[in-house]
C-alpha cells in the first residue's frame, strides 16, 4: 500500500472521535475473550494517543512510544495476544474509514512497538511470579515449635536485592516467633540471610533439636 500524503489538513476533533469508535469496533471483532473487551474499553486515551501521531507528520519516536504503551495497557488488562497483534491494523483501517490522512509506512514498526510493550508485560509477570515462590513464608516450612527451615535461594544476584529479601524474610521469621533457623541454599545467601535473621534474635542453627525419645537415636 503506498503511502497517504498527510499534508491535507490537521485530524479534527469529530473526525477523531470517529476514527477512535471506528477502532474500538474493529478490536471487537478481534475479541476473543471477555478480557478483550474490557481491555477495549479501558485504552480509549492511549488510542486516541496513537491515532493522533499516526496522522501527524515528522519523527515517528513518539508514535512507536505510544503504541508500546497501548501494548503494555492491554497486556496489564489481560488481552489476548491475538488482539494486540490486530489492533494496529485496526487503527489504520479506522483512518481510512474516516478519510483521514496518515503514513501507512509507519504502520508496521507501530505494530512491532504494541508487541514489544505488549510481551515486556508479559515477561514481567512471570519474572515477579517466579520471585515471589523465593518470598517469605513460601520459601519456609515449619520443623519445630520455634524452629523454621528457609531455603536460602533468592535468584537476584544483585547484592542490594538480596540484602532486601533477606530483610523481608527475616522480619516476616520473626513475626511468626520463630527462635531458630535452619538454612538451605548458596553460601553467600546463607550467610547474608544469617546475619539478617541475627539482627531480628533468631539463631541460625544446622541441626533440628530431638526430645523425649528420639533423643536415643541421635548417634
Amino acid at each position: 500500500m503506498a503511502a497517504r500524503d498527510s499534508s491535507s489538513g490537521p485530524f479534527g476533533p469529530k473526525q477523531a472521535e470517529r476514527a477512535l469508535a471506528a477502532w474500538r469496533e474493529h478490536d471487537a471483532k478481534s475479541s476473543l475473550h471477555p478480557h478483550d473487551r474490557d481491555a477495549i474499553r479501558s485504552t480509549d486515551a492511549a488510542r486516541a494517543l496513537v491515532l493522533e501521531l499516526l496522522t501527524r507528520p515528522g519523527a515517528p519516536r513518539d508514535l512507536y512510544n505510544a503504541c508500546a504503551r497501548l501494548g503494555r495497557l492491554l497486556g496489564e488488562a489481560g488481552a489476548s495476544p491475538s488482539l494486540v497483534a490486530s489492533t494496529i491494523d485496526g487503527a489504520a483501517r479506522a483512518l481510512a474509514d474516516v478519510g483521514a490522512t496518515f503514513d501507512e509506512t509507519r504502520v508496521p514498526s507501530a505494530r512491532a512497538s504494541a508487541a514489544e510493550g505488549y510481551f515486556a508485560v508479559a515477561v514481567e509477570t512471570e519474572r515477579l511470579a517466579a520471585r515471589r515462590t523465593w518470598e517469605y513464608p513460601a520459601c519456609a516450612v515449619r520443623i519445630a515449635a520455634d524452629t523454621v527451615a528457609i531455603a536460602a535461594g533468592h535468584p537476584e544476584t544483585d547484592g542490594e536485592a538480596l540484602a532486601d529479601w533477606c530483610a523481608r524474610v527475616a522480619l516476616g521469621a520473626r513475626k511468626d516467633g520463630y527462635k531458630k533457623a535452619i538454612l538451605g541454599g548458596s553460601a553467600a545467601a546463607r550467610s547474608e540471610l544469617g546475619d539478617a535473621l541475627a539482627l531480628v534474635g533468631i539463631t541460625v542453627t544446622d541441626r533440628l533439636e530431638t526430645k523425649g525419645w528420639l533423643a536415643f537415636l541421635k548417634p
